[in-house]
């Protein structure tokens, strides 16, 4: 592969709020990128620009950025970075390979670690992306974020070293790229993170009372070190991530007060933007989301291990009930309260 990526064609596969953030922040310093859309988004998109805007629509930015709709449009891609979720990643894999066989490479983008079933079934040179972002989707072609991110990219086997600077080296000034060598830790240290999905789209976490705070405080994050507690019988690492917050001073969260950790939580969550199972299922409404792939997969590995998983158990077995429900309702912090407390009696 060339130093540099010039004159080679980019498609971003998925135009959803990653997708449109990468090509948004890409598309100024590098102006091969295609962003592949369709439907209203791809209209929107293409007659009025893609805007994007920091926490208000006060600070919204229009970019002209180039759109397709087809990969067809592009047949001589040499990378594709791939933005949608693995509930839809392996339609769009064989859409992929169908039009451009396993010429390219592919930048995987997607929470957790289907990705790794999936993808090399279609694809010889793949790189798994861990990106940092919080951002989400207003209406078509209008898309928010609270903080710009980056990307930690590496390989399950740690090939393609060369390939991966040359994405580095040319897109950083879009977009950060940091080159890992221990990408699965990564992988797993934001799935710590993505487990607090569940929590903030079964539970109204904004209307939350004085009485109920200490409850929240101590699900919220009891279930993110449990999850940790199994990550690291698995043999994982924490991979530093910075924007998160460590391992250890999660673990020292668990040993204060149920009251502190209340107000804790509370206070970080202010003027925090709906995750991506939030947009799913709250906002757009949509039966699918990311449960399985995140919260199913962290539970089945407790299963694996021998490792009771009292905490994460019970918010996955009521999202799943609860997300069956049309339309969806959130559910008081007081109901997870009592189910959990029945469970580790």
């Amino acid at each position: 592969m060339e130093e540099n990526l010039n004159n080679l064609d980019i498609i971003i596969y998925g135009a959803g709020a990653v997708g449109a953030y990468v090509c948004g922040w890409l598309t100024p310093i590098y102006n091969k990128v295609y962003l592949l859309a369709r439907g209203k988004n791809a209209q929107v998109i293409k007659s009025k620009g893609l805007t994007l805007y920091q926490n208000s629509l006060d600070n919204k930015q229009v970019i002209n950025v180039n759109v397709i709709e087809d990969l067809d449009e592009k047949p001589n891609a040499t990378i594709v970075l791939i933005a949608v979720k693995n509930y839809d990643l392996e339609e769009a894999a064989k859409d992929i390979y169908s039009k451009l066989g396993d010429k390219p490479i592919i930048v995987a983008l997607q929470n957790g670690v289907e990705n790794q079933a999936i993808l090399p079934k279609y694809f010889s040179k793949v790189i798994y992306g861990v990106i940092m972002i919080s951002a989400w989707r207003n209406e078509p072609g209008v898309f928010g974020h609270r903080i710009k991110g980056y990307v930690i990219i590496g390989t399950l086997n740690n090939t393609l070293q060369a390939e991966m600077k040359d994405i580095k080296n040319s897109f950083s000034s879009g977009l950060k790229f940091r080159i890992s060598q221990n990408i699965q830790d990564a992988i797993h240290t934001k799935l710590v993170f993505n487990l607090s999905n569940s929590i903030l789209t079964l539970i109204n976490h904004t209307e939350i009372d004085k009485e109920s705070a200490p409850k929240f405080g101590h699900i919220y994050y009891r279930t993110l070190v449990e999850g940790i507690n199994i990550l690291e019988a698995a043999g994982f690492k924490e991979h530093r991530l910075p924007g998160l917050v460590p391992w250890s001073v999660l673990k020292k969260t668990t040993k204060e007060s149920d009251e502190k950790s209340g107000t804790m939580v509370l206070n970080q969550l202010k003027g925090v933007g709906p995750n991506s199972m939030t947009q799913d299922i709250i906002i757009r409404q949509k039966a699918q989301s990311e449960l399985e792939h995140l919260n199913g997969y962290l539970i089945n590995l407790a299963k694996n291990l021998g490792i009771l998983a009292p905490y994460n158990s019970t918010i996955y077995e009521l999202c799943k009930f609860q997300f069956q429900k049309k339309p969806f309702k959130q559910i008081e912090v007081k109901e997870v309260w009592e189910i959990i407390r029945q469970k580790l009696n």
